[in-house]
């Protein structure tokens, strides 16, 4: 048997440039996120969100922050004060702040995790091959005054419940890639519902072979909603074709179907990460009208636990006060 040229996995510095999300043709391209609900898989039911802009609101479109992307080998937290008086979250450096029923929820890589108190580690991805993984414990989530870890694996270094590591795909010649995990929310008004989290783009940092990918080049331009992207119909630049017969499921080559090298076996399968577009059913078959007030409830239930707190305490400090 031939002996690997890559012979130890490689940390990799630099930016996960993301790739915008679009809708078109009953297909998502670039970066996604899903919510599965807590008797899901990967597969689904997932969540419904009214705000997002595809036929299929299970989908939610997921653009570029302020740095372009994800950093590997630095952290991106979000601000002191995360929230507007809406309780929009105003992070913006990973991802553009968007819209999940009415409110706006943002990402960001903090030292501390703001969820559970505890420290994390560094976010840094790492390149064995053409095959990524990675550690993402600082991932988290802002929403309506809520925050929720979306780490993989969680600090401190589990995996529970449906949380699985990052994985995905890279082209060494390009640095197009495609990496993806689920998180499962412990503890909070979603506890035990798990987001599937799809980023695609283009590498640019050091690493891999040749030196720095895609370097002294500008940043590709991201897409208006509705429009396929390098003319490819609902499917990224540099990424393999999905299977017609099954639409959605991983091959076993990795983004750029001019690499020669195939992804490792330990890389394919669930969740898919070796393709940049998933094909979505037009109809779940799930009841529509059930899961936003399932949303609308838990939220609303959150905030009057919250509120319920903060006025038992006052009357405790007034009658320690009396």
């Amino acid at each position: 048997m031939a002996q690997s040229a890559y012979a130890a996995p490689t940390a990799l510095q630099g930016s996960f440039a993301i790739q915008n999300g679009v809708c078109a043709s009953g297909s998502v391209t670039g970066s996604f996120f899903r919510m599965i609900l807590p008797a899901g898989t990967t597969s689904g039911p997932f969540l419904s969100n009214s705000d997002s802009s595809c036929s299929d609101k299970t989908v939610t479109p997921l653009s570029a922050g302020t740095s372009g992307g994800l950093l590997s080998g630095s952290y991106q937290p979000q601000p002191a004060s995360a929230f507007d008086g809406s309780g929009n979250a105003i992070s913006g450096s990973v991802t553009r702040p968007v819209k999940f029923y009415g409110v706006g929820f943002a990402t960001a890589t903090n030292p501390t995790d703001p969820q559970t108190g505890r420290g994390t580690a560094r976010p840094q991805l790492y390149v064995d091959g053409t095959s990524l993984s990675g550690d993402l414990s600082a991932f988290g989530v802002t929403w309506n005054r809520q925050v929720f870890n979306q780490g993989a694996p969680k600090p401190g270094g589990g995996l529970p419940g449906k949380t699985t590591s990052v994985r995905g795909t890279i082209n060494r010649s390009t640095g197009a890639f495609v990496i993806e995990w689920t998180s499962q929310i412990v503890g909070g008004p979603f506890n035990n519902f798990t987001g599937l989290w799809h980023l695609a783009g283009t590498y640019r940092g050091s690493g891999l072979t040749g030196g720095s990918a895609a370097a002294g080049q500008a940043p590709a331009a991201q897409n208006p909603p509705g429009q396929n992207p390098a003319g490819a119909a609902g499917v990224a630049p540099g990424a393999a074709q999905p299977n017609p017969a099954a639409p959605g499921a991983a091959t076993n080559q990795a983004p750029g179907a001019g690499d020669a090298r195939t992804v490792p076996a330990e890389a394919a399968g669930t969740p898919q990460t070796t393709v940049q577009s998933l094909q979505v059913p037009a109809d779940s078959g799930q009841p529509r009208w059930l899961l936003p007030v399932l949303v609308v409830i838990t939220a609303v239930a959150a905030g009057l636990l919250t509120n319920a707190d903060r006025l038992f305490r006052r009357r405790g400090k007034s009658a320690d006060a009396g």
